[in-house]
C-alpha cells in the first residue's frame, strides 16, 4: 500500500511545495484525505508527485478549519465530480458549494463504510469535532488523522471500537504542539500499549513532539512531509 502525503508544512520533494494543512492520498482507493489549506498548491504537488486528480473518486475530510479542507473546492473546481464525506461539524454552507460543483456530499456523524477495507471513525466529540479514516493496509490497519483535536489516543481508541481490531499505524496531526516532553512521552507509551506499532507524525504534531516519538518508536518512525510517498508492505 501506498500513502502519499501531497499536503503538508514540511516538504521533502524538490518539486512540492510547503503549506501549513495535511493531504493525504492513497492511490489504491482513489481516495484523497483531507485537502490542505491550498487549492493550487495541492494541485501541483499532485502533479509533481505524478498524480492524476480526475481518478479520485472518493474525498474524506477531517474537519472544518481551512488548512484541511481549504483545498477542496479548488479540486472541485478543476476535476469535476467526487464523493465527499463529512459530518456535522461542517456548515451546510461549505457542503452546499461542494455539491454545488458536482460533489456528492454525505455528510454522517456515524462511522461510515467506504469500502470493506477504509472506514471512517465518524465524528469524535472534542475541543473540535473531527473523524479519522482507518484503512486495511498489508500489516494491519492505518489510522489517519487531520488533527486529532479530540487527542490521538482518543482518535485511536476510536478507530479500534469502529473495526473491532488493532490500529497497527497511525499517520497524520497529532496536535502535541502545546504539550511538554514527559507528556508527549506518555502519549507515545500509550498509544504502544494499545498495539500501535509504527507511527508517521506530522502537521500540527510540533516538531518537539515529533523527535520525541522519533526518539520512542525507533525504526518504526516513519518521517512525512509534502511529496513523501510511504510504502507499506507485508514485511
Amino acid at each position: 500500500m501506498t500513502l502519499n502525503v501531497v499536503f503538508e508544512n514540511r516538504v521533502f520533494h524538490p518539486h512540492c511545495t510547503s503549506m501549513w494543512g495535511f493531504a493525504c492520498h492513497i492511490p489504491q482507493m482513489r481516495l484523497l484525505f483531507d485537502t490542505g489549506s491550498n487549492g493550487a498548491v495541492l494541485l501541483g504537488n499532485m502533479e509533481a508527485m505524478g498524480i492524476e486528480p480526475r481518478e479520485i473518486e472518493t474525498v474524506v475530510l477531517s474537519h472544518f478549519h481551512w488548512d484541511h479542507a481549504g483545498g477542496l473546492l479548488d479540486l472541485l473546481r478543476a476535476h469535476g465530480s467526487k464523493d465527499v464525506y463529512l459530518h456535522s461539524g461542517f456548515s451546510r454552507t461549505f457542503a452546499s458549494e461542494a455539491s454545488g460543483l458536482g460533489a456528492r456530499v454525505i455528510m454522517e456523524d456515524s462511522p461510515i463504510k467506504i469500502t470493506p477495507e477504509a472506514v471512517t471513525t465518524g465524528a469524535v466529540p472534542g475541543p473540535v469535532t473531527e473523524q479519522g479514516l482507518v484503512v486495511r493496509g498489508p500489516r494491519g490497519w492505518i489510522l489517519l488523522t487531520g488533527c486529532a483535536h479530540p487527542g490521538i489516543v482518543r482518535m485511536t481508541e476510536e478507530a479500534i471500537r469502529v473495526v473491532g481490531e488493532p490500529v497497527h499505524m497511525v499517520l497524520g496531526g497529532f496536535h502535541l504542539l502545546d504539550r511538554t516532553t514527559s507528556q508527549v512521552t506518555a502519549v507515545a507509551k500509550r498509544l504502544m500499549e494499545m498495539g500501535v506499532s509504527m507511527v508517521a507524525p506530522c502537521h500540527c504534531t510540533g516538531e518537539r513532539a515529533i523527535e520525541t516519538f522519533a526518539d520512542i518508536y525507533g525504526d518504526a518512525f516513519v518521517r512525512v512531509g509534502a511529496g513523501t510517498s510511504v510504502e507499506i508492505t507485508a514485511t
